[in-house]
């Protein structure tokens, strides 16, 4: 997949680096709000997302584990 990405045209790879960091905030912030208002008040050993890095880390690893 890397090599398919480096072989396209720069501004097709800059559009697809936009489009993957832009997906990665919005993960980021619907996990951060979707963790603490739902999983956190039903799953008692679940403790509330503080901080958008701890969210952004979070999110990271659920995307390497989901294999996007």
């Amino acid at each position: 997949m890397i090599r398919e990405i480096m072989n396209t045209e720069r501004e097709d790879r800059m559009t697809l680096a936009i489009i993957y960091a832009l997906v990665l905030l919005i993960s980021t912030l619907l996990l951060r709000f979707l963790w603490n208002e739902s999983l956190v008040k039903h799953i008692t050993v679940l403790k509330p997302v503080k901080s958008l890095l701890d969210a952004f880390l979070l999110s990271v690893a659920l995307m390497i584990l989901r294999g996007c």
